[in-house]
């Protein structure tokens, strides 16, 4: 069976159409060259070779030399070379604008390879051009390296070296981040020389953050003002902004985006610069944590956002220089879906690094404090703004709502600002809002303003695609 394969494949055929000629010619390496070569070719010729190779290789075509008569745009007396009807290169004289044999050889993108010459019609007296003469040979494919996961990593399930029909699976940096869509993360060598899915698709999966899902969860419902202490990985999203002598907390939404409030990053209507804002990720203790800063790339006030008038709109969004490499004590915190609710009753973590007690002194906290607190009906809240209410700033809107109890006790405080209130849905976490305003923190009777996080997602998701 063997001898019997070798002679087939050394075989080649030729089919005459008319003035047509067609051979088809499998071989691993030979010679192709224009009738009657080294002598004038023939007139009125239409030569066609059909090359081919095994699946696995590609064909390698070198131009050894060229002499075809000059026609513009080789429109008459030309050589051809085709895979699967795609033209790779068309020559003719070398006074026309073609390719020259001392440009590099033709790979073909696969297995097959199809040359075809044509002559127009001329009389011997006035046809002297001897034509041209090309080797092929095989050449193995090989893809070359798979291309990099960014947060993620490539493994070889078969094969090596990167050959034809070698296996790759790609699996992203879990917990933190998994695979995009439904796509088939197993790739394989294919003869073209490029890694293809079963889908016959030449696209690098991507890794996405996994958001508020943080490793570590708080077990009890404990008691910032009146607060706890925060172990390590249980709010990862958390950031703390240093905006000179200004403090606040604000929020991983992405990989490159911060959410905090507008009266953070906003002084009487004057945006704070990319090179004051210093954010601050994976912190929980500021003595212990505190590292390099990293710096915004831009910081995006919400448009209608008016301090002078009111604390409406006290939403805002920074931009960082580098994206973020997410793990256990950093990680983003899930944006709301659209439509989300919020149920009186329903308890909410908030955390920061804001105003604590400590006897009789308020002292900011050097280490990132936690409670949960109820969110409010949004009636009970506006009769407590309205008794505490002091200037025309103060007033309630749709797009805020409060969390505390009537009582007092437990509320987020000057510090907190722009960190983040969240609530869990099957043990995910969603920001619901963001620290903004209040009265008398921990007070009876007040209660803290948080802006309605839902209202905004359209010009979050917005600034995040143009910026």
């Amino acid at each position: 069976m063997t001898r019997f394969c070798c002679i087939i494949w050394l075989f080649s055929f030729a089919v005459w159409g008319g003035s047509r000629l067609v051979d088809s010619v499998p071989a691993m390496h030979g010679e192709v060259q224009s009738p009657q070569y080294p002598r004038p070719y023939p007139p009125n010729l239409m030569r066609q070779w059909d090359l081919w190779v095994p699946e696995g290789f590609q064909i390698q075509l070198t131009l050894k030399h060229l002499d075809i008569k000059t026609s513009d745009g080789c429109h008459q007396d030309s050589l051809t070379v085709l895979y699967d009807q795609k033209v790779l290169g068309k020559f003719c004289g070398q006074g026309s604008s073609s390719n020259h044999p001392s440009k590099k050889p033709i790979l073909s993108p696969g297995n097959r390879l199809t040359l075809i010459f044509q002559t127009s019609d001329s009389t011997p007296e006035q046809q002297q051009h001897i034509g041209f003469s090309a080797t092929h040979k095989a050449i193995a494919t090989h893809c070359g390296e798979p291309e990099p996961l960014l947060n993620g990593r490539v493994t070889f399930l078969s094969g090596s070296q990167n050959q034809y029909l070698s296996v790759i699976q790609y699996h992203c940096n879990e917990p933190f981040y998994y695979l995009a869509g439904d796509i088939n993360a197993t790739f394989t060598c294919q003869a073209d020389g490029k890694w293809k899915s079963n889908h016959n698709s030449d696209v690098t999966p991507t890794c996405i953050p996994v958001c508020g899902q943080p490793t570590k969860s708080i077990v009890v419902y404990q008691r910032i003002i009146g607060g706890s202490d925060a172990p390590d990985n249980t709010i990862p999203w958390q950031v703390m902004l240093n905006l000179g002598r200004a403090r606040g907390g604000g929020m991983i939404i992405a990989d490159r985006w911060i959410m905090t409030a507008a009266s953070v990053v906003s002084i009487r209507g004057v945006t704070a610069s990319n090179d004051t804002v210093k954010i601050y990720t994976g912190v929980t203790d500021i003595k212990r944590d505190m590292s390099s800063p990293v710096y915004a790339a831009s910081v995006h006030v919400h448009p209608q956002y008016n301090n002078d008038v009111d604390y409406n709109n006290d939403i805002a969004l920074i931009k960082l220089r580098d994206p973020i490499t997410f793990n256990s004590s950093v990680m983003p915190v899930c944006l709301p879906a659209a439509g989300a609710t919020y149920q009186t009753g329903t308890m909410g973590l908030v955390s920061g690094f804001g105003i604590t007690k400590a006897d009789d002194w308020r002292v900011m906290s050097i280490k990132l404090k936690y409670v949960y607190i109820p969110l409010v009906d949004q009636e009970t809240c506006t009769n407590s703004v309205n008794l505490m209410r002091r200037n025309d700033r103060t007033g309630l809107t749709n797009n805020m709502f409060c969390a505390g109890l009537p009582e007092g006790g437990k509320d987020s405080c000057s510090g907190d600002s722009g960190g983040p209130f969240v609530l869990s849905d099957s043990g995910r976490y969603w920001a619901a809002g963001i620290v903004s305003w209040g009265f008398d923190c921990g007070q009876q009777g007040t209660y803290g303003v948080y802006t309605k996080v839902t209202n905004y997602l359209n010009w979050i998701h917005k600034t995040m695609q143009e910026n």
